[in-house]
This record gives structure tokens, sequence and C-alpha cells, in this order.
């Protein structure tokens, strides 16, 4: 089903765009975690887990590479493992099969064995009787990836497997980043935080910024959080002198004033001395 297809309204066409584009920069499990939170507002999920499996070359599960549960019960999980429900959990088992989205009723309607069924039964006691798994394989290794939403009106529209289905390669590529990193990647900030940076510098809100960028004041604050996160800051104007100081952004002398109302407390004062001073560019160096 294609995007014009899906019943979206503008925002959350602008939401989804925006997630498969914020998706090529993720580095941590953090940003994953929150990656896959902003997807749960274009669908009604109450959980979200996803996590990459290791095959052997029957596509049977061997191991967990890696895992960033969301907001699945802690209890659940541990019930999991301790029972050995990934020998009987039926969408499990189908998924590193197949690799192809499930509606867990669909997939429920062919269980007929007792320990399956009960699997099922013990699975809704936890609130968890109804949503949709997906993933797909990785072409490099025998590593697969599996993004479970849990809610119980995830079957009420085919839209919401669609968009999760357009979601998916892009949510994959961004685990696969979390697990394997490229060298150096936590350190350095994407192309869009970046550019958010640099309205950051400029003194714009995120509410200008969104404007200047086109996005949602909501994923502007979701960038400066992992501007604030790789930077190791707790201010903004911490985090500008940061980047500065390392050199990932650059600066015009017009913008010192800027700076300078960012890292003081009020009119008048002296910038924080915990804080670097300002590095000044001429304007052929700012990027």
């Amino acid at each position: 089903m294609k995007l014009n297809q899906l019943d979206l309204t503008k925002c959350e066409l602008q939401d989804m765009l925006e997630i498969s584009h914020d998706a090529m920069g993720i580095c941590s499990d953090q940003e994953m975690h929150g990656l896959l939170l902003r997807v749960s507002g274009l669908v009604p999920c109450g959980n979200i887990i996803a996590f990459l499996g290791e095959t052997d070359t029957h596509a049977t599960l061997r191991g967990v590479a890696k895992l960033v549960n969301v907001n699945y019960p802690a209890e659940w999980l541990e019930t999991y493992l301790e029972n050995g429900y990934a020998t009987l959990d039926p969408v499990l088992l189908a998924h590193f099969r197949r690799f192809k989205p499930q509606l867990w009723s669909e997939t429920y309607l062919g269980v007929r064995h007792n320990p399956e069924l009960a699997f099922i039964e013990h699975a809704g006691s936890y609130g968890l009787s109804e949503g949709v798994t997906l993933g797909q394989p990785s072409k490099a290794s025998a590593l697969g990836s599996l993004f479970s939403f849990a809610g119980k009106d995830m079957g009420e529209h085919p839209r919401h497997m669609a968009v999760l289905a357009h979601l998916t390669p892009h949510l994959h590529v961004a685990l696969m980043r979390t697990a394997f990193p490229p060298s150096g990647s936590r350190s350095l900030l994407t192309v869009r935080e970046r550019e958010v940076l640099q309205w950051m510098i400029e003194g714009k809100t995120n509410w200008e910024t969104s404007l200047i960028l086109c996005i949602s004041e909501r994923t502007v604050k979701f960038h400066v959080q992992n501007i604030l996160a790789k930077l190791q800051s707790s201010t903004r104007g911490q985090a500008i002198a940061h980047a500065l100081e390392q050199g990932l952004v650059g600066r015009s002398l017009a913008s010192l004033e800027t700076w300078l109302a960012s890292v003081c407390p009020r009119s008048g004062s002296f910038p924080n001395p915990g804080l670097p001073p300002p590095i000044l560019r001429q304007p052929a160096e700012v990027l």
C-alpha cells in the first residue's frame, strides 16, 4: 500500500517522513528508544520491543545480538525467558522463517496445540493479546530484526500494519547501527542535528527552527535532546560552546552576541567560567 493510500493526515505523513529521515542518523540505544516512541504516535500501540536475532541455516533463532525494550513489561520478559516461550511463540517462530508482517490474531488462528494456546493466554494476561510484528533479514549476516507493536486496537484497520511496513526498512537500518555503529559515529552529529544546532547558535527557538526547516516542533525537540546527549551538555548554551570547541560547527562574528546571551545567566554578567570562550571563525569556515 502506497503512502497516498494510507488515509494519513498531513501531520502524520510529515511524521512518517521525518522518522524515515531521522532513522539514518540513529547510533545509540537512547536514540533508538526515542525513535520507536515516535512511531507509537502513528499507530494505537501501548508496548514496543525490538531486537536483532541470530539465526542458523534453518532460520531457527539461536540468540539475541541486540535488544531495545521500549515499554514491554519487564516481568513478562522474565517470564518469557524462564518458561522458554521462544520455542512456543507462534509469531516469533513464523517471523524468522519468512519475515512477513504479522497481525498476531491472524497468526493465532492456526494454533491448535495446548502449549501454544497456553502461551497465548498467558501473554494476554499481561495485556499482550494483539499486535503487529515486522522485521527483515540482514543481507550481510545471519541476523534479522524484529519489531513488535502491541495494542488491542492494532488490528482494527489495515493502515496500522501498512504504516509500520513502510517504516520497517528504516527501523531495521537504525537498529543495526546501534548494534554495529560506524567508527566514531557516536561523537558525530547527523546532518539534521547539525542544521538544528546551527539555528540554536543563531538564537532560534524550537518553534522558529521547526518553521525554518519545515519539520515539527516535536522533532526539533527530539534533535535538541540528541545534541545535548552527544555533546554531554545539560543546557543549550553548553552544547553550543562544546560544539564550537570541537569544531563541529562554525559561526560568524555576527553571532557572538547570541553566544554570550546563551551562556550568561543575566544581562551584564560575565560568561560562565566553566564554559570555553567562543571560537571566532572567518565566514569561509562556517559549515
